[in-house]
């Protein structure tokens, strides 16, 4: 598949000045990204649906990952849109998320970096916000928790179909004959592209449980209250969930260690979880 001249165009612009371009195109996905739609994603325009996406290849171009141009299927559409909230900082960084979340979603900014500007970050803003009470501050953690949980259903069932797909269609060259050599590039470029943004969602995940663990112990001992071992519990089913097959995501073990006569920070806390869903 040939790139049309705009496409090239912007692709060279891109390449030869990154430094300039990633200033204008910060301000231009902070501009595009105040409205929420679906999957709390901003609303579509012309900027996020058209322009993104092309800078983004090229950036993604420069930096050597594989860059497809094939029409993406409705599957790969969805894997994104559920990709994306992973993309950006804990919902406690709402003012930074859908910029930060702008640029990694078309791959300007590569989708493995750090989710907070600064580590600890999510962590300080619990404890220096001006919330009303010492419930209300555990309840903001056991909320972001708990949105970050009920994603992960969802986008495993998306990208084991993406992966299924990928594998048929992988395995279909071996078969079909009518495919010229451009056209099976840029679908493996495709399959490719695929395996990074799940890649990138289990590297986000691990970085969550990190985040929210080391604000879990920091609350535990400035804001001690009995809400505490429900935000443990809620940690302890993400967790869970994070080590669907899908994923494969195994974290490290926390630097603090519960007394093992308790299994967890407050009695109880170790008894199965009931899922509701």
């Amino acid at each position: 598949m040939t790139r049309s001249p705009m496409t090239r165009a912007l692709m060279i612009r891109f390449r030869c000045r990154p430094a300039a371009a990633a200033g204008l195109i910060a301000t231009l996905a902070g501009g595009c990204a105040q409205l929420e739609g679906d999957f709390a994603r901003p609303r579509p325009n012309v900027v996020r649906d058209d322009v993104l996406p092309v800078v983004g290849g090229a950036f993604a171009s420069v930096r050597g990952e594989p860059v497809s141009l094939v029409a993406m299927t409705d599957d790969e559409r969805q894997l994104r849109d559920r990709a994306y909230a992973y993309l950006a900082p804990p919902e406690g960084f709402k003012f930074l998320s859908l910029p930060v979340a702008e640029l990694r979603a078309p791959r300007i900014l590569p989708n493995n970096g750090p989710l907070e500007p600064a580590p600890g970050l999510y962590t300080q803003a619990l404890l220096t916000y001006q919330f009303r009470s010492t419930t209300a501050r555990w309840q903001r953690l056991i909320d972001d928790i708990r949105s970050d949980r009920d994603r992960i259903g969802p986008f495993v069932r998306v990208a084991a179909h993406v992966a299924e797909m990928d594998r048929i269609r992988t395995e279909s060259f071996r078969f079909v004959q009518a495919v010229s050599d451009m056209q099976r590039e840029q679908v493996m470029a495709r399959v490719e592209e695929n395996k990074m943004l799940i890649d990138a969602v289990r590297s986000a995940l691990a970085q969550r449980i990190a985040i929210y663990r080391d604000a879990m112990e920091n609350l535990l001992v400035a804001q001690p209250a009995p809400i505490a071992m429900e935000a443990e519990r809620a940690l302890k089913s993400l967790q869970e969930r994070a080590a669907d097959p899908v994923l494969a995501l195994i974290t490290q073990p926390p630097p603090t260690v519960p007394p093992p006569e308790t299994k967890g920070y407050f009695p109880g806390s170790d008894k199965p979880i009931v899922r509701k869903d």
